[in-house]
């Protein structure tokens, strides 16, 4: 989950890598470091923190380097510090590479090498790819036939930047798993994890695929895959899909809370025109032709798929859902025709990756919903639907998260023809309107309340049983208060035990189904001296409730209750000063399991 830049004969190589990497600090922010290539010398620059800190101690250069990489850390092996920063260089510096990815079998490899009189200064497994390229070079004097070489010996994932200090004209580079892109310009190219650093340079890209390796110089592209040089072709990317940009806001958190409504409308547009759904009639055949819909997600995604299996179940169709990385090493094929649907807001989710792998293998169609064309899981997967979200900054997932269950809320129409949906997500824009306009000042007091509360739980049944799982996982990202959504049916089998006297539960109401009892666990909890507030729509409401939201259809509700959910985590999160679009130990884009 790191994040990689690199240039070659871009006129202005310092702003480009430090932009750069200021673009891509949402893929880690433990440390961050740079290399230039100045003459015949590498001279690297490395700090602890955001890439602000690096910025502070890069001196003035005397002219501009021809070449540079840079990378911003989250960290997998070894603590934040200078030492395991990168760029990390071979024993006898020969090498000087960044890395974003896990080498599964780095402490063979390490001693292996360190048997062969290889010394390491760091505890990263980053180190001993470096090592490896040495030692392979040392065996053929080729770069590479030693990238070659080092594939072949490597487990795990990797996207790899090097510089050579025999070669000062090229960057070469290796790719599996991780994400890594190139963008050519005139006479320069550039390469990062995506295509958000490069976006203000160029227009031509290059995906570059699994098991790929070569190497770039201002004028040419090489790209080998298998021993062999392959052919590639440049795709577009949309530039408001990768911009940043606070628009006077605080932080990137609140400004996407309050894009909410906007991508709804976007959607709406994108796969319903002139009264007929947009869909592609291949997929909606699979849909009807599967007995099985199985979904697969991870984290925030998880709990959108949670949401869009409903929906499918509501219709009659027989479904599951999976966390992946369980998936993963206990797969599961139900049906005799199954298909599955992977949801990634980032298309780069190592464990969603590994699943579709699998379910690849077995020949078995799948879709995935994903805010990035172009990703791994977009290039492949059989479809693939866009969630046309925009960039999300704060790693902390809310309009991605709206924009899934309504893309679901789509599709799951479109499989039953309802076209009402469009009418109903219509409705929906306006209550979220609603709450960003009218409720969202109440949340702020409800938070002013709860700010020093060690324990925060959440409670609900059905579609906001659902919700609650993604308004307690909002609250522990980014507040670090400690809390739990329960099923109500399930308060009495075990988790009341741990409501004690002022214990916040917040609780949730949209379901005329599930609302009365509701009221009775709402009864049980207050019984035990729980301090309750209610999140409940206006037909289901009564004068003791905290913030009654105009009504809505019942199965639109995970997206607009999350509003007042987003909401609240996120005054929690500015009353207690945290740091609330880079929570600690997290990343927005996960790309190792």
């Amino acid at each position: 989950m790191c994040g990689i830049v690199g240039s070659v004969g871009f006129k202005n190589t310092k702003d480009y890598i430090i932009n750069g990497l200021k673009d891509l600090d949402y893929r880690g922010y433990d440390s961050a470091g740079l290399a230039f290539m100045e003459g015949k010398n590498i001279n690297l620059y490395k700090a602890v923190g955001p890439v602000s800190n690096l910025e502070k101690i890069i001196p003035s250069l005397k002219q501009n380097p021809y070449l540079g990489v840079g990378h911003t850390r989250w960290a997998t092996h070894g603590k934040p510090s200078e030492t395991n920063c990168h760029p990390h260089q071979s024993m006898h510096g020969l090498f000087t590479i960044v890395h974003n990815g896990v080498i599964e079998n780095f402490l063979e490899l390490k001693t292996k090498l360190q048997s062969k009189g290889f010394k390491f200064v760091s505890d990263t497994d980053t180190e001993v790819i470096a090592n490896l390229l040495e030692d392979k070079y040392f065996e053929n004097r080729n770069i590479i036939k030693a990238i070659e070489d080092t594939m072949g010996e490597l487990s795990g994932s990797f996207a790899v930047v090097i510089i050579a200090d025999i070669d000062n004209k090229h960057l070469y580079f290796m790719k599996r798993h991780s994400p890594l892109m190139i963008g050519r310009g005139e006479d320069f190219s550039l390469v990062a994890s995506d295509a958000s650093p490069m976006i203000r340079y160029t227009d031509k890209y290059i995906d570059l695929d699994d098991e790929t390796y070569g190497f770039i110089s201002a004028s040419d592209v090489e790209i080998y895959k298998d021993k062999h040089p392959i052919k590639f072709e440049y795709t577009p990317k949309s530039p408001d899909l990768t911009v940043k940009d606070l628009n006077g806001y605080p932080h990137y958190m609140l400004k996407e809370i309050e894009e909410i409504e906007r991508v709804v409308r976007r959607l709406m547009v994108e796969y319903y025109d002139k009264g007929e759904f947009v869909f592609d009639n291949n997929l909606m055949n699979q849909l009807h032709q599967s007995d099985h819909i199985i979904f697969v997600a991870c984290g925030t995604s998880y709990h959108a798929s949670l949401v869009g299996a409903r929906y499918f179940d509501m219709l009659g169709k027989s479904t599951s859902t999976y966390i992946a990385s369980e998936f993963a090493y206990y797969p599961k094929f139900p049906g005799r025709k199954p298909f599955f649907i992977f949801l990634s807001q980032s298309g780069e989710t190592a464990d969603v990756i590994h699943c579709m792998n699998i379910v690849k293998e077995h020949d078995i169609p799948c879709l995935v919903l994903t805010n990035k064309k172009g990703s791994s899981l977009e290039r492949g997967c059989d479809y693939s639907l866009l969630l046309y979200a925009g960039l999300e900054v704060s790693v902390a997932s809310t309009k991605a998260y709206a924009a899934q269950v309504c893309v679901l809320a789509l599709l799951a129409n479109a499989y039953s023809n309802r076209k009402e949906v469009i009418k109903d997500l219509e409705e929906c824009c306006g209550v979220i309107a609603d709450i960003d306009h009218n409720l969202k000042d109440k949340v702020y007091e409800i938070a002013t309340q709860l700010k020093d509360a060690k324990d925060i739980y959440f409670l609900g049944r059905g579609f906001d049983y659902d919700m609650s799982l993604e308004a307690s996982l909002k609250l522990k990202e980014i507040t670090y208060i400690h809390s739990e959504a329960v099923a109500g049916g399930e308060l009495k089998h075990g988790p009341i035990a741990l409501i004690e006297q002022d214990t916040p539960v917040i609780v949730t109401i949209s379901d005329n189904v599930t609302a009365s009892s509701m009221r009775n666990n709402i009864q049980e909890v207050k019984a035990r001296g729980a301090k309750v507030f209610t999140f409940v729509t206006n037909p289901l409401s009564n004068e003791h409730d905290t913030i009654v939201v105009k009504s809505h259809k019942r199965y639109l509700s995970p997206v607009v209750m999350s509003s007042l959910a987003f909401y609240f985590a996120y005054y929690v999160a500015v009353l207690n000063n945290r740091e609330v679009d880079k929570p600690r130990n997290l990343a927005k884009s996960v790309t190792v399991e």
